[in-house]
C-alpha cells in the first residue's frame, strides 16, 4: 500500500501550510488556511476521495479556508467527511451556520480536549484501514493553569459587540467541569429539528436534558453552559450538514450530478442547464426546518474549550500519523513445510484467512492442523509515520518538549530502535524565533538522523507567487499599463536562508508548495515534476529578455497604447475625485478560480483613508500581493491596513465576507495599534457571526481604536423607512450606529455614507458613498436589477455593479437573484452614472466575459469597463480601462489554454453567491 505526503501550500503572502496525505483509496488534509480551495485549483490536484480534515488550531491562520472547502466538497459530490481539531472546533463550525451548510454532506466533528492527560494520547483520534492519527495538545507556557477558567463573556446584543470581555479584561474565576469530547466520529443526523434525534449525540452530551430545554417557549441558547452548551453546538453542526439526499426540486444549478462531465468541457455558457420559473428558488433563501434558537447567538464557550482568543497564545495540536502495518509476503517454503499445498486453501491463507487441513503425523495417522496467515508469512513491514508540529511561539516549546518526553504515547517517536513504526518526516510549522531557539534545535536533533525535517517559517522561506496563472496574465497586462496592472509582489530571497542556520539537522529543508514525500515506499522529499505550463510566471519574470507576447496581442497593445496617449490630454481626468483609486482585489462570484478571487474592492481616498467593499476569502492575500508587506516601502499593505477606516459587508454569503475575520485579526497585529477606529458596516447576521467567532479569536471589538459596528439598516438612504420592529436592532443600537456613521463620514471627509436594500436571495445591501469634494461611488452588492439602487445613486461618479451572468442567461440570473451584463449596464444608464465598472463574474467566465458585455450605444453613454483582479484604476482614468478592453480580450485569447477544475462546480455553489 503506497502513500505519500505532499505540500499543497506553504507560508506565503496568501497561504499557510497545508499538507495532503494521499492513498489510492483516500486523501487526508492537515490544516486549511485561507485560499486552500483556490490552491487546489492552481495545483491541478483534486480533492476527490477526501475523508478527513485535521486542524492543528482553531482560527484564521489554520482553519479559515474550512467553510469554503466544505461547500466545495459537497458541491463536487463528497458525501461524508470527518473534521478533527482541538477543543473549540464545534463552536468554530457552529458559528458559520448562517452561511455554511449543505444538505447532502454529513460532517462528523471530533474535538481533542486541550486539558487531556498525557496518557490520553495513546488512543487515536481517527483511524481507518489506511492511517491512525494521534494528537496531543501544545499549550503555551503560562496558560497551563487557566484552561478551566470561564471566559466570563456575558450575552449581549448583536450590534454591541464591544460589550464583550476582551483578552485584556479580568476573567471570571468560577470553575466548571470539563466538557468531555468524543474520540469517535459523531453519528449522522437527518434533516430538521427532530428533537428525538438528540439521542444520537456523542456520549456525555446530556441530550435528553437539552431536549427538555429546547422544548421551552423561551429557549435561549446563550443561557446554556457546560455539557448542554456543547450538546447544542454539536446539534447545530449536524443541522448544517445532515447528510440527506437532495430533493428532486432542487433549484437550478445546485445539484452536483453531472459535474465531472462538465469539467471535461471548455468553460462556456452552459445551454443545457435547466432554468425557468418552475425551478427558480424563492427570492429569499431560507433553510427549512431550522431548530429553535438557530438564529440566536451561541453560548459563550468556557476558556477550557478554546484557550486564549489571542492568536499568539492559542493552544495547538501536534499530530502523529501512522500508516497501516503491511503484512509480510507469503512464504511458500513455510507453507510446504506445514503441508499446505498449492491450491484453493493456500490462496485463502494468502488472503489472510485461517484454514484447516489433514496432515500425516509421521506415524501413519491423519490429524487436523490449523494454519493461520502468520504461520506462512514473512515478517510484516514496519509502518511509516510522520509528525506535524504547530509551534507558533517560543512559549509553546516547553509543552511540546513535555509531550515528547513525559508521554509514552509520543516519546516513542524519538526512539532510535522503535519496532512499532518508522518515523520518516516531521513537518514543522514554526512561528517567529522558534527555529532559532536552542531548545527547539535540540529537540529536532533528538530524532533519528534518517528523519527528514520540513520547515515552514515565515522569516526563513521565500515568498514566490502562489497563483501563477493569474500572475502570468497580470504580467502580460503590465506591458499594456504598468500602473493599472502592477506585477504581484513576491520575493525569491528569504529574510534568513534556512541553510545558513547553525545546528539544524542535516536533513532539514524549507517547505515549498508541491514538495512530495513518498512514505511508502520511502523516498526523500523532492519537488514534484510539473509540466512547463504549470508556472509561466516565475520563468518569465526571471528571464533577462522582456516577455514575448503573441504577435496579434502585441499589435493590439501597441494600437491601444497609441490611442490612449493621444487622448490623455483631452480626456476627463480633471473632475472631482479623479485621484481616488479603485483596487479590484476579487472579481469572481461564488467560488475562487485561478484567475479571479471572490469579492473584494478597495477604495483609496487620498489624504483620508480607505474603504473595503466586501471581503471574500483570500482578500488579505490579494492586498498583500498588490501592495507588498515590506515595511520599508511606501504604501505597503500595513499602511493600507492602518488607513482602513471602513469595511462594508453587503450580505452573509460566504464569498463576500469569509476573508473578513482574517483582515480584522491582522489589524490586531499592527504595532503600534491604529490611531483611529475601523467602522464595520454590516447587517445583523454578519454581526451575530462575528460575536460568536470573537469568543475564539480576538478581532478587535471593544478595544481602543478597534472595530466599531454600524448597522446597515440604521443608515438606510431613506432615513426612517426602516423601523426597529422591522430589524434586529434596538433603538439604542440604531442611534449608536448613526452616531458612528457620522464619525466615519468625518474621518473620510464624506458628505454621507448610506445603504440601500437590494434584492437578493437573502438580506443584502448596496452602499452609496458621497464625498464633500463632489464625487460619489455606488456599490450594488448582489442583486437583480432594482430601481431602489437607481434612486439612491443618481448621478454617481462610479457605479460598481455585479454582472454575474451573460445576457443569454436572463432566467438563470433571475433564479439566482443576480444581474446580467446588460441589466447592470441598464441600471448605470438609468442612474446617469458617469462610469460603470462591472464585477462579480460567474466562474463560467474564468478569464473574461463575452465581448457583448461591453456594447454601448452612443457618445453620451457612461464609460464602461470590466473589473480584473489586482487592477488599480483612478476614477479620472476609468476611460483608460475601458479603452484597453479589446486588447485585454486579445491577450486572453492568446494565453495558454488550461483545463480548470472549477468547471466541475461552477453551477453548484448556490448558497454563497
Amino acid at each position: 500500500m503506497s502513500w505519500s505526503a505532499s505540500v499543497l501550500t506553504t507560508v506565503s503572502s496568501d497561504t499557510e501550510p497545508t499538507i495532503v496525505l494521499t492513498f489510492d483509496s483516500a486523501k487526508y488534509i492537515f490544516n486549511v488556511g485561507e485560499n486552500t480551495t483556490r490552491a487546489f485549483l492552481q495545483s491541478r490536484r483534486n480533492w476527490k476521495k477526501t475523508r478527513g480534515i485535521f486542524l492543528s488550531s482553531i482560527g484564521t491562520q489554520r482553519a479559515s479556508g474550512l467553510p469554503g472547502l466544505l461547500m466545495t466538497f459537497a458541491d463536487s459530490g463528497l458525501s461524508n467527511l470527518h473534521v478533527t481539531g482541538p477543543s473549540g472546533l464545534l463552536h468554530f463550525m457552529a458559528a458559520m451556520r448562517k452561511y455554511t451548510f449543505r444538505d447532502n454532506l454529513s460532517v462528523n466533528p471530533v474535538e481533542v480536549p486541550l486539558n487531556q492527560s498525557l496518557e490520553d494520547g495513546r488512543s487515536p483520534v481517527y483511524t481507518d484501514e489506511n492511517i491512525s492519527v494521534y494528537a496531543t495538545p501544545i499549550i503555551p507556557h503560562g496558560d497551563m493553569d487557566t484552561l478551566s477558567v470561564d471566559q466570563g463573556i456575558p450575552p449581549g446584543s448583536t450590534i454591541a459587540i464591544d460589550s464583550r470581555t476582551t483578552p485584556q479584561s479580568p476573567q471570571s474565576a468560577s470553575k466548571r467541569k470539563r466538557t468531555p469530547s468524543p474520540h469517535h466520529p459523531s453519528k449522522r443526523f437527518v434533516r430538521g429539528p427532530d428533537l428525538n434525534l438528540l439521542s444520537s449525540l456523542s456520549p456525555g452530551r446530556a441530550s435528553s436534558t437539552l431536549q427538555d430545554v429546547m422544548n421551552k417557549s423561551d429557549f435561549d441558547p446563550t443561557s446554556l453552559s457546560g455539557n448542554l452548551a456543547q450538546a447544542w453546538r454539536e446539534y447545530i453542526v449536524h443541522t448544517m450538514f445532515p447528510g440527506t439526499k437532495k430533493a428532486a426540486s432542487t433549484p437550478s444549478g445546485s445539484s452536483s450530478s453531472g459535474n465531472m462531465e462538465r469539467a471535461k468541457k471548455k468553460s462556456q455558457p452552459k445551454k443545457d442547464i435547466p432554468s425557468g420559473p418552475k425551478e427558480a428558488p424563492a427570492p429569499k433563501l431560507v433553510r427549512i426546518s431550522q431548530p429553535p434558537g438557530f438564529n440566536k447567538n451561541l453560548p459563550v464557550p468556557e476558556h477550557a474549550l478554546v484557550g486564549s482568543p489571542e492568536p499568539s497564545r492559542k493552544p495547538t495540536l501536534a499530530y502523529a500519523v501512522v500508516g497501516s502495518r503491511v503484512r509480510g509476503k507469503f512464504d511458500a517454503k513455510k507453507a510446504d513445510a506445514l503441508g499446505l499445498k498449492a491450491g484453493p486453501l493456500r490462496s485463502k491463507v494468502a488472503r489472510g484467512e485461517t484454514v484447516s487441513i489433514m496432515v500425516d503425523d509421521g506415524q501413519g495417522n491423519s490429524i487436523e492442523r490449523t494454519i493461520k496467515p502468520e504461520d506462512c508469512m514473512g515478517q510484516s513491514e514496519c509502518p511509516g509515520a510522520i509528525l506535524l508540529l504547530d509551534v507558533p511561539t517560543p512559549s509553546h516549546i516547553p509543552a511540546l518538549l513535555s509531550s515528547f518526553s513525559d508521554s509514552a504515547a509520543f516519546a516513542k517517536y524519538r526512539s532510535q530502535d522503535n519496532t512499532e513504526h518508522t518515523l520518516r518526516t516531521i513537518y514543522h510549522m514554526c512561528g517567529k524565533d522558534v527555529l532559532e531557539d536552542d531548545r527547539y534545535k535540540a529537540f529536532m536533533h533528538s530524532f533519528s538522523d534518517k528523519v527528514h525535517h520540513v520547515v515552514a517559517s515565515r522569516q526563513h522561506l521565500q515568498n514566490p507567487v502562489t497563483f501563477t496563472s493569474a500572475a502570468y496574465n497580470q504580467l502580460r497586462l503590465n506591458q499594456l499599463d504598468e500602473r493599472i496592472f502592477p506585477i504581484p509582489k513576491f520575493t525569491l530571497q528569504a529574510e534568513t536562508d534556512i541553510s545558513t542556520l547553525s545546528d539544524l539537522p542535516a536533513n532539514t529543508l524549507a517547505m515549498q508548495s508541491n514538495l512530495v514525500n513518498d512514505i511508502r515506499p520511502p523516498r526523500a522529499p523532492v519537488p514534484e515534476k510539473l509540466d512547463g505550463t504549470h508556472d509561466l510566471f516565475h520563468p518569465s519574470i526571471a528571464s533577462s529578455t522582456p516577455l514575448s507576447l503573441p504577435h496579434l496581442t502585441q499589435q493590439r497593445f501597441e494600437e491601444v497604447k497609441s490611442t490612449v496617449r493621444g487622448r490623455e490630454g483631452a480626456s476627463s481626468s480633471s473632475g472631482p475625485g479623479r485621484d481616488v483609486t479603485v483596487c479590484t482585489l476579487g472579481t469572481g462570484s461564488a467560488i475562487p478560480s485561478k484567475y479571479r478571487n471572490v469579492s473584494g474592492t478597495l477604495i483609496q481616498i487620498p489624504g483620508y483613508g480607505n474603504i473595503l467593499l466586501d471581503a471574500g476569502e483570500g482578500t488579505w492575500g490579494q492586498l498583500t500581493r498588490n501592495f507588498g508587506d515590506e515595511p520599508s516601502t511606501a504604501n505597503n499593505v500595513w499602511e493600507i491596513l492602518r488607513d482602513l477606516r471602513c469595511i462594508f459587508i453587503s450580505h452573509i454569503h460566504g464569498d463576500h465576507h469569509i476573508g473578513l475575520a482574517k483582515i480584522l485579526s491582522m489589524r490586531r497585529k499592527l504595532d503600534p495599534l491604529p490611531s483611529e477606529p475601523l467602522y464595520l458596516v454590516a447587517n445583523h447576521t454578519v454581526f451575530m457571526y462575528l460575536r460568536d467567532y470573537s469568543a475564539i479569536e480576538d478581532l478587535g471589538f471593544g478595544t481602543p481604536n478597534g472595530v466599531i459596528p454600524v448597522s446597515s439598516d440604521a443608515i438606510h438612504w431613506r432615513s426612517g423607512s426602516f423601523s426597529p420592529s422591522r430589524t434586529y436592532d434596538s433603538e439604542a443600537d440604531q442611534r449608536s450606529s448613526q452616531a458612528a456613521a457620522k464619525q466615519l463620514c468625518q474621518s473620510l471627509g464624506l458628505e454621507s455614507l448610506t445603504t440601500v436594500d437590494v434584492e437578493h436571495r437573502i438580506k443584502c445591501h448596496g452602499l452609496i458613498v458621497k464625498h464633500k469634494d463632489g464625487w460619489s461611488i455606488v456599490f450594488s452588492g448582489d442583486t437583480v436589477p432594482t430601481n431602489k439602487l437607481v434612486r439612491a445613486g443618481t448621478n454617481a461618479t462610479l457605479l460598481i455593479h455585479e454582472a454575474t451572468m451573460a445576457d443569454d442567461q436572463v432566467e438563470m440570473a433571475k433564479a439566482k437573484m443576480h444581474s446580467t451584463f446588460g441589466q447592470a449596464i441598464g441600471i448605470g444608464k438609468s442612474m446617469k452614472a458617469q462610469n460603470i465598472l462591472l464585477t462579480h463574474f460567474s466562474a463560467r467566465y474564468p478569464k473574461m466575459p463575452p465581448p457583448s458585455a461591453l456594447k454601448t450605444e452612443g457618445p453620451n453613454d457612461p464609460v464602461l469597463a470590466l473589473a480584473f483582479d489586482m487592477a488599480n484604476i483612478k476614477l479620472g482614468e476609468m476611460w483608460k480601462l475601458s479603452a484597453y478592453m479589446a486588447a485585454i480580450e486579445q491577450s486572453f485569447i492568446d494565453s495558454p489554454e488550461e483545463n480548470d477544475l472549477e468547471e466541475s462546480i461552477i453551477d453548484t455553489q448556490t448558497d454563497i453567491s
